[in-house]
């Protein structure tokens, strides 16, 4: 290589550093290892998967079941997603007219409380 391609390579190489940061976990990240903070989120989320489950076992909270079919029997349609967040099992249904309406269902008795 002559010297005007290895100073152009270099500054090359200077400048993808600069901008994209020279930390190893870019590299890491590039070739699809797993950095400790995505480990953290996925345990965080497995946590609150469990959590869940050891509540409904409990009778603290209904079924996913239980809350699909009240939110259907208030809101008859098509059943598309359900999330629990906190004390709400938040239920997705598509109507006859095709609006999708996310029905909220009390989690410790059943409740329907309302859809929007």
């Amino acid at each position: 290589m002559t010297k005007k391609r290895t100073r152009a390579a270099l500054a090359f190489a200077a400048s993808i550093l600069v901008f994209t940061g020279t930390g190893a976990a870019r590299a890491d990240e590039a070739i699809g290892r797993p950095q400790a903070s995505d480990l953290l989120v996925e345990a965080q989320y497995w946590g609150r998967e469990d959590n869940a489950r050891d509540a409904v076992r409990q009778g603290r909270v209904i079924s996913p079941g239980q809350a699909k079919q009240a939110a259907l029997s208030s809101y008859p349609g098509r059943y598309l997603d359900m999330s629990l967040a906190g004390q709400t099992y938040y239920v997705k249904i598509r109507t006859a007219d095709n609006r999708v309406v996310v029905v909220a269902v009390d989690a410790s008795s059943g409740r329907v409380m309302g859809a929007r």
